[in-house]
C-alpha cells in the first residue's frame, strides 16, 4: 500500500522506517533529559532567571543604548542556556557558543562597555557583509 503525497507515491515501509526512526531519536532526547545531570539543570535555572529578571532592563538599556548590567547578565544567562543546550544535543555547536558568549561578556564585567560595543558593532558590520556577498552570489549564479 502507498501513500500519496502531493505527485509522490512513498511506499508504506517508507513510512514505517521514517516513524521508527522518529520514535528512536525521541526517545534518545527524552533519555538525554532524564539523565543530563544537576549541574546542567542548575545553569538553565540560573540562566532562566538571568534572563527573565533583566528583560526590562535590558529593553531600557538599549533603547539608551547602555550596556550594562543587563547586557551582561543576559550575555551569562544566555551563556548558561547554551550550556544546557549542548549537554542534551550538539555539545559541539553549542558549548563553543557558550564560550563566546561568556568572552563577549568579559569587558561588560570590567566597565567596558566601548569595547562591548565595539564587539556588537563589528558582528553586525560582518552580518551585514555576509548578507552582501550572500545576495551578490545569488545574483551570480
Amino acid at each position: 500500500m502507498n501513500r500519496q503525497l502531493g505527485r509522490f507515491q512513498i511506499p508504506q515501509r517508507w513510512v514505517y522506517i521514517a516513524a521508527a526512526f522518529g520514535l528512536l531519536v525521541g526517545m534518545v532526547l527524552i533519555y538525554r533529559l532524564l539523565t543530563a545531570g544537576l549541574q546542567s539543570y542548575l545553569a538553565l535555572i540560573a540562566g532562566t532567571m538571568l534572563l527573565i529578571g533583566n528583560a526590562p532592563e535590558l529593553v531600557h538599556s538599549l533603547q539608551r543604548r547602555d550596556l550594562g548590567a543587563a547586557m551582561l547578565n543576559t550575555l551569562v544567562g544566555l551563556a548558561l542556556v547554551s550550556y544546557f543546550v549542548g549537554s542534551l544535543v550538539l555539545a559541539v555547536v553549542f558549548w563553543p557558543v557558550a564560550l563566546v558568549l561568556l568572552a563577549l561578556a568579559i569587558p561588560l564585567v570590567f566597565n567596558r562597555a566601548r569595547i562591548a560595543g565595539t564587539y556588537l558593532n563589528t558582528g553586525r558590520l560582518l552580518l551585514i557583509q555576509l548578507r552582501q556577498l550572500i545576495h551578490i552570489r545569488s545574483r551570480s549564479i
